[in-house]
């Protein structure tokens, strides 16, 4: 008996095992078939460049909301914003590429001022922790609510979320002279989770203002001497101001609301169609995004932008000035704009079958800088670079143009800027609509799996499953037949002995 058992634990155990794997197959096919991973790209903010910039007074006058953005080529604009009880003023990037109402809350090297919310008698700790990595660096700190208002703004205040920054790897920029940032997006892609409450929607929350804000990024402003560049623009809360545009306004439906996503149906150099499949375009979204310095594409597109507008350029550039490794110098004033060709991109309108163009000027892809210490030069950096996360309209092409996030129609709209550009030569503008075939076809949708496939996979494999078991315990099954048949006969040839030996 102590053989039979330990034979049928060992079929047993077998069996269990053959169980498991079959059932595992299964609900391994399920998981993934209907399982989805979330993943958010993340983004870098710029700092190539760090010298100062030319303090303005933003927000001195709360009637109005123009000219209160303020800031450098490449580092962001921002808005100045009231904290805390007594009100601490502090300048806040705008963003609309994330979510969240970020500021300094202790002392760093690169802060002018931080928000001391030991000073604030409205501050309430949410005791809840909250850390934010970029492509390069990150911020972490703890979350909390107080009242807020924009001094540039509506004559408002609310009690918004705010997270609080304690310490930070390369996010804030010397010089800057900012020192928090206004996430501008939806809640979907707030951090540590949506339940987040955004800036902007607890002001569209509690009544205060429409579902819509609009803003005018102007680029460098003329400072009347040779020593320093600013930029400058207005951003409009609540509404769309139209002494900022001129011509109509076209808009582009909204894909999803996290980030504010578009479609691209085509992009043209001088003219001329790049000429590939409009999904590359949009590989893995394309979304328009404030606090992104540069015209952010994929790969593939950018390889074939600068190929053309290379070819296209009627001086010697050097290479190195479209990869971004040189800057291109000429002396102040003289800058050959027409010898530049301008681009062209395409949006989905409000509907399927209509697209729209963005002019893009030279003046919008070469963005000023500072060469060295001083300006000797009008100097540009290529403002195009490669991607691996999508493509990002960012803050070089929103300045050609006053944009308008319209949240209440689930649309971001572009029209010409009045504020212009640097040289009359060549100039942004808006374009159509146009027919199109069906621009859905031009978006990037993440491929699902077939889950067909697996299922069969997994019905086969535990098909061979019940199999193997039903042979085990035939297998079993027989081994204790000829078992209790070998003891019968040992039993019986017993007895015989036994009957030979008693007849003698």
């Amino acid at each position: 008996m102590g053989e039979f058992s330990a034979l049928a634990a060992s079929l047993l155990v077998t069996v269990l095992l053959w169980t498991y794997v079959c059932v595992g197959s299964v609900s391994q096919s399920r998981l993934l078939g209907d399982g989805k991973v979330l993943r958010i790209p993340l983004k870098r903010i710029s700092r190539e460049i760090r010298e100062n910039v030319l303090e303005g007074n933003v927000g001195a006058d709360p009637s109005t909301q123009e000219d209160n953005l303020r800031g450098k080529p490449g580092q962001g604009y921002y808005v100045q914003m009231a904290l805390g009880s007594p009100p601490q003023l502090l300048n806040i990037l705008v963003d609309t590429g994330s979510s969240n109402f970020a500021v300094g809350a202790a002392p760093h090297p690169f802060l002018d001022k931080y928000f001391d919310r030991s000073l604030s008698s409205t501050y309430v700790d949410s005791q809840k922790a909250v850390y934010v990595p970029y492509t390069q660096g990150n911020w972490k700190g703890s979350l909390g609510t107080d009242e807020v208002s924009l001094p540039s703004g509506p004559n408002v205040t609310v009690r918004a979320n705010i997270a609080s920054i304690t310490s930070s790897s390369n996010f804030f920029i010397n010089g800057s002279h900012w020192e928090g940032i206004l996430g501008l997006a939806y809640s979907e892609i707030a951090r540590p989770d949506s339940t987040v409450e955004p800036f902007f929607d607890s002001m569209v929350k509690e009544g205060h203002v429409r579902n819509i804000f609009s803003m005018q990024l102007c680029g460098t402003i003329d400072q009347g001497n040779a020593t320093d560049i600013s930029v400058g623009g207005t951003m409009v809360v609540g509404g769309v101001d139209a002494d900022l545009y001129e011509g109509p306004i076209m808009y582009s439906s909204l894909r999803r609301e996290w980030y504010y996503e578009v479609v691209i149906t085509k992009m043209e150099v001088d003219g001329e169609d790049l000429g590939m499949d409009c999904k590359e375009y949009n590989f893995d979204k394309t979304i328009v995004d404030s606090g992104t310095t540069n015209l952010r594409v994929p790969k593939k597109v950018f390889k074939r932008v600068k190929q053309m507008l290379d070819a296209k350029t009627d001086i010697d550039i050097p290479a190195e000035f479209w990869t971004g490794e040189d800057l291109m110098c000429w002396k102040i004033g003289s800058t050959p704009w027409e010898h530049f060709p301008p681009m062209g991109i395409y949006l989905q309108g409000t509907s399927n079958s209509e697209a729209f163009q963005l002019i893009i000027s030279p003046q919008q892809y070469m963005r000023a800088v500072i060469d060295g210490l001083g300006r000797t030069e009008d100097c540009y950096k290529f403002a195009i670079t490669s991607s691996d996360t999508g493509t990002v309209i960012g803050a070089v092409v929103m300045e050609g143009f006053y944009v308008v996030f319209d949240r209440e129609n689930k649309t971001v709209g572009f029209a010409k800027s009045t504020c212009g550009v640097r040289d009359t030569t060549q100039s942004s503008g808006v374009a159509g609509p146009f027919p199109h075939s069906n621009t859905t076809d031009c978006a990037y949708t993440v491929p699902e799996e077939d889950t067909t496939v697996l299922m069969m996979v997994a019905y086969v494999m535990a098909g061979i499953c019940g199999m193997c078991m039903l042979l085990l315990v035939v297998m079993l099954g027989q081994w204790q037949v000829r078992r209790w048949r070998r003891s019968w006969d040992d039993c019986a040839d017993d007895t015989s002995l036994l009957k030979s030996n008693t007849s003698y």
